[in-house]
């Protein structure tokens, strides 16, 4: 006898319903989960990307304030150096003011980046590095961030030494030196617009010294004089300049600039085998030669 088939239990029966595809309903959820999930993963990678532009424009910026203390320091151009602060870019300028700069390079910030909150001493937006010793009076803070969300921030200290860093990060001085560069002026008494051989005799204990014989140029008679450069001593570059502020038949104003966190090495410094300054190992004590003169800090 032939069963009956109950259609319930058939694939193409009641359960057929199952094997036709999603429903209206269902597709509108689908895409609007879909939807909802490129939403927020396009929100991640553009706040992600933001916070990345944050980051490298702030690193920059202590990047640029560091280059602009570093020409100062050494002395470029015979000037100043600073950099000009603004809401879509910053400048780094050579000379006492930004108005009156002949030599300027801009930094432009990424779209969605700004510069806000800018409290110097003396007010304005310019941070100046004062020539040689590299300090600064526009001590103050400063913010690198992000416009659509201000509280993200970069947030920026400039403090009177001319260190630059990221707020609450101080750097940690280390040891006794001191972090500056001493600038002397020794007026000599007499001239040096004859002089030969300019001598550098560094100490390297427990080896011996080391002597440098610098031959003095321009020819004489001269009226300028400024020499820079390096010597290794013992493995540890030891860094000068020593230039002329002014030579007369009868006197000279020798300027010496020895950065003290570039030189660890006791120094003795002559022409003609005329001792002019003495610096110890420390290199903030300086006693003046024979024929140094008079000594001053500017």
């Amino acid at each position: 006898m032939m069963t009956k088939r109950n259609p319930s239990h058939s694939p193409f029966g009641a359960n057929k319903k199952f094997l036709t595809g999603f429903t209206l309903i269902e597709t509108i959820v689908v895409i609007a989960v879909i939807g909802m999930i490129g939403t927020f993963a396009i929100a991640s990678f553009t706040n992600s990307r933001r916070i990345r532009d944050l980051t490298a424009s702030g690193q920059n910026m202590l990047s640029v304030l560091g280059v602009a203390q570093s020409h100062a320091l050494a002395g470029d151009s015979s000037l100043p150096w600073g950099v000009r602060l603004e809401p879509s870019r910053f400048t780094l300028f050579s000379g006492s003011s930004f108005a009156g700069s002949t030599m300027t390079t801009v930094y432009n910030l990424p779209a969605g980046v700004e510069i806000a909150n800018v409290t110097l001493a003396g007010g304005g937006t310019d941070v100046l590095f004062r020539r040689l010793d590299g300090r600064t009076g526009n001590t103050g803070t400063f913010v690198v961030r992000i416009a659509a969300s201000p509280g993200q921030t970069f947030p920026i200290t400039i403090d009177a030494s001319g260190r630059t860093y990221r707020t609450g990060t101080a750097p940690v001085l280390t040891g006794t030196r001191v972090a500056d560069t001493r600038h002397r002026n020794f007026t000599l008494g007499w001239s040096i617009e004859d002089s030969i051989t300019m001598t550098l005799t560094f100490s390297n204990p427990p080896g011996a010294d080391v002597v440098v014989p610098v031959v003095m140029t321009p020819v004489t008679p001269r009226a300028t004089y400024d020499w820079s450069g390096t010597t290794v001593v013992g493995g540890v570059p030891q860094v000068l300049r020593l230039h002329a502020l002014s030579i007369t038949g009868s006197n000279t104003v020798l300027s010496a600039d020895r950065d003290c966190r570039k030189n660890t090495k006791k120094l003795v410094i002559a022409i003609d085998a005329k001792t002019i300054a003495t610096y110890e190992a420390n290199c903030t004590t300086v006693t003046v030669g024979a024929f140094g003169g008079t000594i001053s800090e500017p």
